[in-house]
């Protein structure tokens, strides 16, 4: 049975960003697969009962091309919908980038995040980029 009321969408975006699919690696850490992300921000953005969708990312970045790819994805939901990025622990390099996709980006004191020439911690992010 599928519920007709509004809701929020969460995509979780964690660990090292890759093309294809997401999931472990062989060495047990989170791999963030461009097509996994694609596919569920996708699903999330013709969902008619999904109003918003909050992208956590935690990742310290990884390929160019995925990062690319997930960012236009963003791009074509937020034709539809609000997307909010929410970082988590880390969002730096291709993880900075995708969020800087979104329409409004929220980072806690702690947040390592940052791209190449430039690195913050959560609580100037979190202020507009003010220190």
């Amino acid at each position: 049975r599928t519920s007709k009321a509004k809701k929020i969408a969460i995509v979780y975006g964690v660990g090292a960003i890759t093309t294809g699919e997401g999931g472990a690696s062989l060495l047990g850490d989170q791999i963030m697969g461009s097509d996994t992300i694609v596919r569920a921000l996708k699903k999330a953005g013709d969902d008619e009962t999904v109003v918003a969708i909050v992208f956590r990312i935690d990742s310290p970045g990884g390929s160019a091309l995925a990062s690319d790819l997930i960012w236009r994805q963003i791009q074509k939901v937020r034709a539809k919908k609000p997307v909010i990025a929410s970082m988590g622990d880390t969002a730096a390099s291709g993880g900075y980038y995708i969020a800087m996709g979104c329409d409004k980006i929220y980072a806690g004191p702690g947040t390592l995040t940052g791209s190449i020439g430039g690195l913050s911690d959560g609580a100037a992010a979190a202020s507009g980029g003010r220190c």
